[in-house]
């Protein structure tokens, strides 16, 4: 287990957290007084002078700047602006694929090697002028003209040229039409431009792999929105198969996931319309996600806010706004004398959201998002009042001897 080592930077406080042999250093980031227990420890353990939950290895500290930020953009998302938001949720892939180069063979010619090498380094411009001086005779065997139509595909690919990547992918099947990475970037490519029942042909032919059985989900996701809006419950259910179990990860994509941005989309661009601007379809596709996690709930806010739909933004925003409050509430710091004045504001941010006074709980708590110490991850100091606590230093157990 690592051991971190908090200090102040002013008055040189500092002691370790973690395991040590039969000992567990401990610290109350409420108190901020060291303890020693004896393992194994309740995880749930009190500190033995204020009774707030004490910290074993990685301090709590820590994620109180990332769930203020999340506080802020939840609050200003709920006014009507998304800009804060927006870089918290992340763009997931609607097709998997495989851009590993080819590899590098002994026998190679000298040329195809310097291609390659460009292409392994990232120098792709280097790496397309290279792979398209090659001559291939018609005496080329198939390995050689998949590796060469490979690496152009790659090439084109990563250069944003898509018409290129896909003739190149056409190559490389046609010298080899059971290579699996030239179909999952075809295929993808197909479906990205909309042609699913190519799509569908490529990813047929691709195994049983992850990325095989996400892209046939996809597939059918999209294929099934573009005609007729929300899939009824036979088609997610078959694209749940295809997919397999799904993980919450929150970059991850699930069917749920691509359900309810690809909707979103559908309207954003016109394609799809509704007397009720659709609020009625994007709840549908609500209730297909499948975590209720921050970053899930802030795609599903994104979206009503992207379509203009205020009464569902602010169902969303009213009980995200609480659930952060709620976590920052929880942490050990807030309890002590050095996070009394950001115990109080949250105190102050709860009572608003519950009154729906989005902007009242933003005036409470913005100021904390913005100071330096939470910034730079962290908090000050009990003991001189000037400095600030934060991670030094981290090792592994078997590592600190000799460190402290």
């Amino acid at each position: 287990m690592p051991r971190s080592y908090v200090a102040c930077d002013r008055c040189g406080f500092g002691t370790w957290i973690g395991a040590r042999g039969d000992q567990v250093d401990a610290w109350c980031e409420a108190c901020q007084q060291p303890a020693v227990l004896c393992a194994p420890v309740d995880a749930h353990a009190g500190c033995p002078r204020c009774g707030e939950r004490l910290s074993f290895s990685a301090p709590k500290f820590e994620e109180l700047y990332g769930e203020l930020q999340n506080l802020v953009a939840v609050l200003e998302a709920w006014l009507g602006r998304p800009g804060r938001l927006q870089p918290l949720v992340p763009e997931r892939p609607r097709f998997l694929t495989d851009l590993n180069p080819p590899p590098r063979l002994p026998w190679d010619s000298h040329d195809l090697q310097q291609a390659l090498d460009a292409l392994i380094a990232g120098a792709f411009h280097e790496a397309g002028e290279r792979l398209g001086r090659i001559a291939l005779p018609d005496t080329a065997n198939a390995e050689l003209r998949l590796r060469v139509a490979m690496g152009l595909g790659i090439v084109h690919q990563r250069l944003g040229d898509p018409v290129a990547a896909e003739a190149a992918f056409d190559r490389a099947i046609a010298a080899d039409p059971g290579n699996v990475a030239a179909r999952l970037d075809r295929g993808a490519l197909r479906g990205r431009r909309g042609d699913f029942a190519g799509a569908w042909e490529d990813f047929t032919r691709t195994g049983d792999s992850y990325e095989a059985g996400w892209n046939r989900a996809a597939t059918m996701v999209l294929e099934a929105v573009n005609s007729a809006g929300i899939p009824d419950a036979e088609r997610i259910r078959a694209a749940r198969l295809e997919a397999g179990a799904p993980n919450d990860y929150w970059s991850d994509p699930t069917v749920g996931r691509l359900l309810f941005t690809h909707v979103v989309e559908r309207f954003q661009s016109g394609l799809e319309r509704s007397p009720d601007g659709g609020a009625a379809v994007l709840r549908a596709a609500e209730a297909e996600v499948e975590f209720d996690g921050f970053t899930d709930r802030a795609m599903v806010l994104l979206g009503y806010l992207a379509l203009g739909i205020e009464l569902e933004w602010a169902r969303i925003a009213h009980p995200l706004a609480l659930g952060v409050i709620e976590n920052l509430r929880e942490a050990p710091f807030v309890h002590g004398v050095a996070g009394r004045d950001l115990f109080e504001a949250l105190a102050q941010a709860a009572a608003a959201v519950t009154e729906n006074a989005p902007a009242r709980a933003l005036e409470a708590v913005a100021g904390f998002a913005e100071r330096s110490d939470l910034r730079r991850y962290r908090i000050p100091c009990n003991r001189c009042g000037t400095g600030s606590i934060g991670v030094e230093q981290v090792v592994e157990a078997d590592e600190e001897a000799g460190v402290e």
